[in-house]
C-alpha cells in the first residue's frame, strides 16, 4: 500500500516548516534509514529519514523546495514496485523520522512503534545535531554504532565516543606586536568602508601563506576551517585551497560561508576536510585560550584580543597593540619544532604585514 510522506512535526510547538530540498529524486529507489529531504524549522535545518523502503514518487501539485507549509501537508509517496500513485492522499500516517530534538526526549507510550533496525550497507545516518557535535569534539562518526531509531547516530553516541578517546594535545603561546596590523586594517577601512577585510580575513590570508612556507604535515592542501559562532553553537566552514586565493577572494568567500552558517543553509560538505583551523575570541575580550584540535585538522590557531599595553619598542617603553597567538596541535602527529617555527612565522607576519600582503 502507498505510504504518504508529509511535512513532519519536529517539535511540540511546530506548526509549519520549509521544504529545503529533496535528497532523492522522483522515481528513485530508497531504503529504510536513508535521508529523503531536508526541512527548516524555526530552530534548525533537519534531515528527514524514512523508516520504510520503496519507490519515491513526488506528484506535480505538491509543495516545491522553498515552500513553507503546515505540518502534515502531503509531500510525496513511497510505493512498492508496480504500485500506482494514488489519486488522493492515503489514510496511512507518514513514515518519515524527524531529526531528534536537542535533548533527545523519550517517546511516549502512545507513539508509533519503532520500525525494525535495517541492515545497513552504507555510511550510517546521523542527526544534524550529532554531526555538529562530532565536528566540535573531533569524533570520526562514520565508525560509530548508532543507538537511535533505525540505527541512527545521535548526540549521546558522539559524546560517549568523545569521553572514551584521549587526545594528546600541546599548546604553544607567543605574544605579537599587532600595531602595524591595526594600522593596515585602518587603511583598508578608510579605502573600502564596510567592504574592508576583517581581522579574521587578514589572519586567514597570512595563515595560508605561513602554511605554504611551513607546512604542518607532508604535502597537505591548505583548507582553512573558520570557527563561526551561530545561534546553534560553533560551526567550522572551510575555505578550500586558501593558499591559491587573494585576500579579496578569501574575504568574499569567508563572508558568504559565515552568512550561510548563521542562516543554517551550509551543505554538510562545506564543513568537511579542513587541514587547519583558526578561531578569534578577541572580539569577546578574551586575551588567550587553548583551542581544541580536531582529528581532521593538523593544528588550530587561536587569536586573542588586541589591546594597548606598555612595551619596549626601539629602546623606549611606549604603548603598543599587543595580542596573544596560541597554536594547539596533536603532538603525536606534528613535530613540536615544526609547530614552533610556524607560530614564529605567524608572529612575524602580524608584526610585519608587508611580508605576506602581496602574496
Amino acid at each position: 500500500m502507498a505510504e504518504a510522506i508529509a511535512m513532519p512535526r519536529l517539535g511540540w510547538t511546530m506548526k509549519e516548516g520549509t521544504l529545503v530540498e529533496w535528497l532523492k529524486a522522483d522515481g528513485d529507489a530508497v531504503e529504510a534509514g536513508e535521508i529523503l529531504f531536508t526541512v527548516e524549522s524555526d530552530k534548525a535545518l533537519n534531515e528527514i529519514e524514512t523508516f520504510s523502503g520503496g519507490i519515491l514518487r513526488i506528484p506535480s501539485d505538491v509543495p516545491q523546495p522553498g515552500d513553507t507549509v503546515p505540518v502534515g501537508t502531503l509531500l510525496g509517496y513511497l510505493l512498492q514496485p508496480g504500485e500506482e500513485m494514488p489519486a488522493r492522499p492515503v489514510a496511512a500516517p507518514p513514515k518519515v523520522a524527524p531529526a531528534p530534538a536537542p535533548a533527545e526526549p523519550s517517546r511516549s507510550p502512545t507513539s508509533a512503534p519503532a520500525a525494525p533496525v535495517p541492515r545497513r550497507t552504507k555510511t550510517p545516518t546521523i542527526s544534524p545535531r550529532a554531526r555538529r557535535i562530532a565536528a566540535e569534539l573531533g569524533v570520526e562518526w562514520p565508525v560509530l554504532q548508532g543507538s537511535g531509531r533505525t540505527g541512527r547516530i545521535v548526540e549521546r553516541d558522539v559524546r560517549a565516543a568523545a569521553r572514551s578517546r584521549h587526545l594528546a594535545r600541546a599548546t604553544l603561546t607567543t605574544e605579537a606586536d599587532a600595531t602595524e596590523l591595526v594600522a593596515l586594517r585602518a587603511r583598508f577601512k578608510a579605502a573600502q568602508g564596510p567592504a574592508a577585510p576583517t581581522y579574521n580575513h587578514l589572519f586567514a590570508k597570512m595563515t595560508a601563506v605561513a602554511l605554504v612556507r611551513h607546512p604542518l604535515g607532508s604535502g597537505r592542501a591548505v583548507h582553512l576551517g573558520l570557527v563561526v559562532d551561530t545561534p546553534d553553537g560553533l560551526v567550522v566552514p572551510v575555505l578550500r585551497d586558501a593558499d591559491a586565493k587573494s585576500l579579496a577572494q578569501l574575504a568574499a568567500e569567508a563572508r558568504d560561508l559565515t552568512f550561510r552558517a548563521r542562516r543554517r543553509t551550509l551543505p554538510p560538505a562545506a564543513t568537511k576536510g579542513a587541514t587547519f583551523a583558526i578561531a578569534n575570541l578577541g572580539l569577546y575580550g578574551i586575551d588567550a585560550f587553548a583551542p581544541m584540535t580536531y582529528q581532521t585538522q593538523g593544528a588550530f590557531l587561536g587569536m586573542g584580543r588586541i589591546a594597548a599595553k606598555p612595551a619596549v619598542y626601539q629602546g623606549q617603553v611606549v604603548p603598543r597593540a599587543l595580542m596573544a597567538l596560541n597554536l594547539t596541535f596533536d603532538d603525536r602527529v606534528l613535530d613540536s619544532g615544526l609547530a614552533a617555527r610556524f607560530l614564529g612565522q605567524m608572529r612575524a607576519f602580524v608584526e610585519q604585514p608587508e611580508l605576506w600582503l602581496r602574496e
